[in-house]
């Protein structure tokens, strides 16, 4: 207990022997459950968003074994702290077997063994790249990680150790830097998001809403005791179901709630589809927010339609970047300018950070953060050195390794930002961070070293879905309403990581072995077209053919820049201004599309809630759009 000026507050744990067991049940859900459902089943993408299915469907069961063990005795239902424990162990993992890991497993094992006359990497690339991160081919380790060990064939434990120990400790050092330093940034701007911007944490909405009265007398969660509640979950448990039957016999209609339509020709499809944790989620964001997202996005296609109508724009791609060049460096420029307005609003908060961290007597509290100001600030500095060295070592320019983690750690507050204040399932960068570095520079202007480190680093930071960020910020922001023990829920954090990233290489690698990752059912791990190959057939190009500035698409990247600038000021200097910045920053990521019918649906619904009944009206039509997510994980 912690005793300040006319205030008393308790701290509670949440850290007991059995919400780490079933904390670490559902870490290897998450970190076994993705690899298997998507690359061996060819099913759902269990960790594919910021809350998904595989927390979202195991929260939901831990919510009816609470029921049942309140039913058969009340002293032995979870407590809040317990429950917020296990979700936490979840979120922070989901990140890891698929867009963290599997590009890790998949691309520094590329280069030896795709490596021919044809391709000609052994001239232009593997020259260039540090052995001590790439799993040697001694052995042919890396022939049987892709193709499988033959038939009858004993796994060459000593072989496979020597070949992977080294480049996995190294990348994992890397790795879990990064993730300290997220977690410290996390803890420095908690109150500044918080308590004085009061983002809205849209996502945080179910686990609070489900676990707010789970020490009260009641078996049920008030929510669910809500008719509206089992309205709302009705709907997409009746389509699945509906649908499950014309899956098996196919002369049974299907309900089906996504419809591409094409305004024009040469102008983007528009993808409308019904995503039901979109539209729950979205409910509990700002109507501001809403509203500028599908407006921004229907004003993009129309922007794009008039580049590809006319041939005007930027028409040279950028590796791992996905929507078209022209607007997603337009929508850079923006994203760049939000995360460094949003730093300069929390100057003041920043500062009083510092100053804490070098003086802890200040009277500035940092009892409700995960961990102290000093150890925060401290951590991120030693931190960020050691990856700045890393980088360096890997074959980058000091100057080179500083854009590029400045150009990573810009995505990766920008993306964490906008989903605890918007409330978007579903995001990833306009651009990344190689793509930023090299437009920066010239890739003529960066050794080839410097352009394989680069080629090497799409291994964590590439397609940037599912990041710990976001997860971390959630952590803290649960952490801050349960008033839990910091302590207990960062041990919990930890052993969730160590767990999660230990089960996932095992499990992956093992698989490998004995099936091919050549075999699994994804794009990662093609022989073709895979990840690795694809980084560096990207790697190879620049260094035959090094390229000067790019002019044509820093002008994009400064007329987003620019056009966000304005929108920035215009919503804070005028309150009646209806257009939010984010929705700018966000309406050229492809997520968007398939995402912008939902988010048009949740702000009709909420416009009219809100017009019609007010507050009141509101809070009492929670539960339906909490239905809506919880019946889709189910």
């Amino acid at each position: 207990m912690e005793n300040k000026p006319g205030v008393q507050k308790h701290t509670v744990g949440g850290l007991t022997p059995r919400s780490l067991f079933l904390g670490l049940i559902q870490v290897l859900i998450v970190c076994l459950g993705a690899p298997y459902a998507i690359w061996v089943l060819g099913s759902s993408e269990i960790t594919w968003s910021f809350f998904p299915i595989a927390v979202g469907f195991s929260f939901c069961c831990l919510i009816i074994l609470n029921i049942l063990l309140k039913t058969l005795n009340p002293d032995w239902a979870l407590h809040p702290a317990e429950m917020i424990t296990v979700v936490v162990m979840g979120l922070v993992t989901t990140g890891i077997p698929i867009f963290m890991m599997g590009y890790v497993l998949s691309i520094p094992t590329t280069p030896y063994y795709f490596a021919s006359a044809e391709n000609q990497w052994g001239t232009y690339v593997l020259p260039h790249l540090p052995a001590w991160l790439l799993p040697s081919n001694d052995g042919l380790a890396m022939t049987w990680f892709f193709e499988g060990l033959p038939i009858g064939e004993p796994t060459p434990w000593s072989t496979l150790f020597n070949a992977w120990a080294m480049p996995l400790f190294w990348w994992l050092s890397f790795i879990w830097t990064l993730y300290f330093v997220c977690f410290c940034l996390v803890v420095i701007l908690r109150k500044q998001w918080v308590e004085r911007e009061r983002l809205a944490y849209p996502l945080m909405e179910v686990p609070q809403a489900l676990v707010a009265d789970a020490d009260g007398p009641s078996r049920l969660p008030a929510v669910l005791r809500s008719k509206v509640f089992w309205v709302g979950a009705s709907i997409p448990l009746f389509i699945a179901l509906w649908n499950i039957v014309g899956f098996f016999f196919h002369f049974f209609p299907q309900i089906e709630w996504q419809h591409p339509i094409q305004i024009a020709h040469g102008f983007p499809t528009i993808n409308i589809r019904f995503y039901f944790p979109v539209i729950g989620f979205m409910y509990f964001a700002n109507l501001n927010v809403t509203f500028s997202i599908w407006f921004f996005y229907l004003l993009l296609l129309l922007e794009e339609g008039i580049f590809n109508r006319f041939g005007v724009g930027v028409t040279e791609a950028d590796n791992f970047v996905w929507g078209l060049p022209s607007t997603s460096w337009q929508c850079w420029g923006a994203f760049v300018v939000l995360v460094l307005w949003g730093l300069w609003m929390a100057r003041d908060h920043i500062v009083d950070v510092f100053r804490k961290a070098w003086n802890p007597d200040l009277p500035i509290d940092d009892s409700r953060e995960l961990m102290s100001y000093r150890g925060a600030v401290v951590g991120m500095l030693f931190g960020l050195v050691y990856m700045l060295i890393w980088l360096n070592k890997a074959g980058m320019e000091i100057a080179v390794a500083v854009v590029f983690l400045g150009s990573v750690l810009i995505a990766y507050l920008g993306i964490t930002r906008l989903v605890v204040q918007a409330g978007v399932f579903y995001l990833t960068t306009p651009i990344v961070g190689q793509a930023m570095t090299m437009m920066s520079f010239g890739s003529g202007a960066i050794s080839p070293t410097g352009l394989a480190a680069l080629g090497m680093s799409y291994s964590f930071f590439s397609d940037v879905q599912s990041i710990f960020m976001p997860s971390a910020a959630h952590a803290a922001r649960l952490h801050d309403s349960l008033r839990m023990s910091r302590r207990g829920l960062c041990l919990a954090i930890v052993l969730a990581l160590l767990v999660g990233f230990c089960a996932t290489i095992i499990y992956v690698i093992t698989m490998a072995y004995e099936q091919g990752a050549s075999n699994f059912n994804s794009w990662f791990f093609r022989v073709s077209s895979g990840a690795g190959v694809r980084s560096f057939d990207d790697v190879m190009a620049k260094i035959k053919n090094p390229a000067d500035f790019h002019a044509q698409k820093l002008s994009f990247f400064g007329i987003g820049a620019m056009v966000m600038s304005l929108l920035t000021f215009m919503q804070y200097r005028f309150p009646w201004w209806p257009l939010h910045p984010v929705g700018f920053a966000i309406s050229a990521i492809w997520m968007i599309r398939n995402q912008a019918a939902a988010i048009f649906v949740s702000w009709a619904a909420k416009s009219l809630i809100m017009r019609f009944g007010g507050i009141e009206l509101y809070r009492r039509a929670s539960p339906f759009f909490i239905g809506l997510i919880l019946g889709h994980f189910f």
